[in-house]
């Protein structure tokens, strides 16, 4: 092993960051049984990991190394993702990791920005090395059967992003955030009496609520009334974590930290 060439390559086929991809999680924290299509799908289509950004890492010719990277300019400018950092078994503390990482930092823009499972002290460790810092908790729930009166309309995505998201109090994670995605979704005002809100879902993900800290319970049960939905929340909203566990919302294992590293000048 010592005496071989790790070579990078930015913009690699896709069959080779799936390769590495799925090399470099297989002894992971959460499993990934994926096939190339569906890897292409949900980690380059869905979450906005452009390949023109990524980098794989090679010996041999061998893919062993990946790291996937997406760009966005919103409000506050332009935010750079690590969306996947991963190196195969047997390869590993080479300095393979923290060249991709070096990589990713050099052709970033503005807010570097990742997520690293918690518990996954090494990768933690090396971000935390590398300048970034934990601006936030993301946790995920899956909703139980509720009850509402309210009245529910869907609505013009245009009001998504003339409306909602200009007068948010909060930022969505990048997985959840259409500006970031670009995926479809559907826009349902809520309203009862004098309160108002709006749920924003992705067929059974609710990938996000607008609306007041004090109507948090309302609105999730409004989320909650057909059919059980995935949310997401993070730490810096916790009237609606506090309303999710009140309602009996069934909390996942699994949690994460947002880290970032602001731009360097």
């Amino acid at each position: 092993m010592p005496n071989q060439v790790v070579s990078y390559q930015q913009n690699p086929p896709i069959a080779d960051l799936y390769r590495a991809f799925m090399d470099g999680f297989s002894d992971y924290m959460i499993r990934f049984d994926i096939d190339e299509a569906a890897f292409e799908a949900i980690f380059l289509v869905r979450d906005q990991n452009q390949p023109s950004r990524s980098v794989v890492a090679y010996v041999d010719g061998r893919p062993v190394g990946v790291m996937l990277s997406g760009i966005a300019h919103l409000d506050t400018g332009w935010v750079t993702r690590c969306g996947g950092l991963a190196v195969a078994p047997g390869y590993r503390r080479l300095g393979i990791a923290r060249e991709l990482m070096r990589r990713f930092d050099e052709q970033a823009e503005g807010t570097r920005l990742l997520e690293v499972i918690q518990g996954n002290e090494q990768a933690f460790d090396l971000y935390d090395r590398l300048g970034y810092d934990v601006v936030r908790e993301i946790v995920y729930y899956r909703s139980v059967p509720t009850e509402t009166t309210a009245t529910f309309a869907t609505v013009s995505i245009k009001e998504l992003f003339e409306q909602e998201y200009p007068k948010a109090a909060h930022r969505p994670i990048w997985q959840r955030d259409v500006r970031t995605t670009q995926q479809q979704a559907t826009l349902v005002r809520v309203t009862e009496g004098g309160r108002e809100g709006a749920l924003l879902f992705r067929d059974n993900v609710l990938l996000d609520v607008f609306g007041r800290d004090e109507d948090a319970d309302w609105l999730l049960r409004a989320a909650g009334r057909e059919r059980p939905v995935h949310l997401t929340f993070t730490s810096d909203r916790p009237a609606f974590i506090e309303a999710a566990e009140a309602l009996g919302f069934v909390k996942d294992t699994v949690a994460q930290f947002e880290m970032v590293k602001k731009e360097e000048t």
